[in-house]
């Protein structure tokens, strides 16, 4: 077995036409000055799930969970600060949002999951920073722009499963 492989036609065309639209998407991002890493974490979990359509809700869903739950830390640690101590209050914090995500998932997988763990990591590398609006503008970046973003993928390789004709197997 080996680690490199040769792409026949079909599927070389129809990636490239997938780089093409992530590369417009990405020039496009940084000429608008966006904070653009939830939109292309809704790539990133496309493409890791598997490229499955039925993968798309639990994107969006577990994506907002993760931003709303960094919000929620956030608002947590530094609500109950006065009270419990720094430590202590991100502790109780913490443990409630962990909770939500992980045991959650056993009730309502397709928001309470990876997804939703990634966004809120992320979302909370600059923790002191965190803001109702900055999670705001993270939400809108990941809905309007995943949409973008995915929803332009997914024509891409339509458009390039027209333009190299049917797969050879």
């Amino acid at each position: 077995m080996s680690i490199f492989q040769k792409p026949d036609r079909h599927h070389l065309i129809v990636t490239s036409c997938v780089l093409v639209w992530i590369f417009i998407v990405n020039i496009a991002a940084i000429v608008l000055g966006l904070i653009s890493w939830p939109l292309f974490f809704v790539t990133i979990f496309f493409f890791g799930l598997g490229a499955s359509p039925k993968n798309i809700p639990s994107i969006f869903v577990g994506g907002t969970l993760g931003l709303a739950a960094a919000l929620g830390l956030y608002a947590g640690t530094f609500g109950l600060a006065p009270s419990l101590g720094l430590l202590g209050a991100f502790a109780v914090s913490i443990g409630i949002v962990l909770t939500v995500i992980i045991l959650g998932g056993t009730v309502c997988p397709v928001a309470c999951n990876n997804v939703a763990f990634a966004y809120l990591t992320v979302a909370t590398v600059n923790f002191e920073e965190i803001t109702p609006a900055l999670i705001g503008n993270h939400l809108v970046t990941l809905w309007v722009g995943g949409a973008i973003i995915l929803g332009g993928s997914i024509l891409a390789a339509k458009l390039g499963e027209k333009l190299a004709g049917p797969a050879h197997k």
